[in-house]
């Protein structure tokens, strides 16, 4: 990672898209997974406050419902609407098992024929040791690839009707991270050892592999589907005040917490300008942004794998793996 590059995640330049440059979003439909906590939950409240009906995918509708009643109770501030006729609606799934998805996007296609764009936030991040899904993968691999790769699988037909609704094209947006680029060579991916059969791997190593295969997908997507009226992104989001930490030691958190972590709004920004902003076009789909809002260079390992074809070699690898849940 070019160090100016690498200096510039951690100490940002102000965002140039924020809430307040946001048009009415009323009669649009937004989808976002891990809407209810961090990052996603900053989203939601922008949207939300824009006049948007957001659907918050995760697994506990206790926490959607606290994290709805307290976005309901204070919107997002400066905002050009001094009230809102957005919506929040649950929709509940568990991209640690397999077996939730379909039915849950079964349910969203029973209510409603278009999503306007798509918000893939949810992560795990260093979990415990030994820590798995339902269906025994590693953890991080299962909840933020697999599980996700699935669920946009299973949404693809109403995404590519919904596309056909549309002028401007329908954008899929990857969360990923900078530990990216610390993924391992050459492609981004332990292809002999993705679930750590073999004990060696530590959780951080296995983060970086799941955040190279978020900017992987959203590569291959882009190709799978730009004719068809849909483009992607993936980012960094930014060093952020989340759960996300939450299984980091409680020293090492607090010296983080005070020296380089933001607050989650802004990591909501960099998600907003991978959303709206004009920079994201058909001939730039599948681009890596950068907070709290910048076109960047995605990992050079990553980006030369998929010259090479790990694009095609993941997806079919996770097609197969969740062939029968689809």
């Amino acid at each position: 990672m070019p160090i100016a590059q690498f200096l510039s995640e951690f100490f940002p330049p102000r965002p140039t898209l924020t809430e307040a440059d946001l048009p009415s979003l009323a009669g649009k439909t937004y989808f976002i997974t891990g809407g209810a906590a961090g990052i996603g939950k900053e989203l939601t409240r922008i949207l939300y406050s824009a006049n948007a009906t957001v659907y918050i995918a995760g697994r506990s509708l206790t926490n959607i419902e606290k994290a709805t009643k307290e976005i309901i109770e204070k919107p997002s501030e400066g905002m050009a609407f001094s009230q809102t006729s957005g919506r929040i609606v649950p929709l509940i799934l568990d991209l640690g098992d397999l077996t939730t998805i379909k039915a849950a996007v079964q349910e969203l296609e029973k209510q409603v024929t278009q999503v306007d764009m798509v918000f893939f936030n949810a992560g795990v991040m260093t979990p415990p040791v030994g820590a798995k899904t339902t269906q025994g993968y590693e953890l991080q691999w299962g909840t933020n690839v697999v599980g996700h790769f699935l669920l946009q699988k299973l949404m693809m037909p109403l995404l590519l009707a919904s596309a056909k609704q549309t002028k401007e094209p329908l954008r899929i947006i990857w969360t990923s991270s900078d530990g990216s680029f610390m993924s391992p060579s050459p492609d981004g991916i332990y292809w002999d050892n993705i679930n750590n059969a073999n004990g060696k791997l530590s959780p951080w190593n296995l983060y970086t592999q799941s955040k190279a295969g978020n900017v992987i997908l959203a590569a291959e997507t882009a190709q799978r589907y730009a004719a068809n009226n849909i483009i992607t992104a993936s980012l960094n989001p930014g060093h952020l005040k989340t759960e996300l930490q939450r299984h980091s030691g409680s020293c090492v958190r607090r010296i983080l917490n005070a020296t380089l972590l933001h607050d989650a709004r802004y990591g909501a920004l960099t998600e907003l300008y991978a959303g709206f902003s004009s920079v994201l076009t058909k001939e730039k789909s599948g681009s890596y942004f950068i907070p709290w809002g910048r076109k960047a260079i995605m990992a050079p390992h990553v980006k030369k794998g998929l010259e090479n074809g790990s694009g095609r070699r993941l997806w079919e690898l996770l097609d197969k793996e969740t062939a029968q849940y689809q």
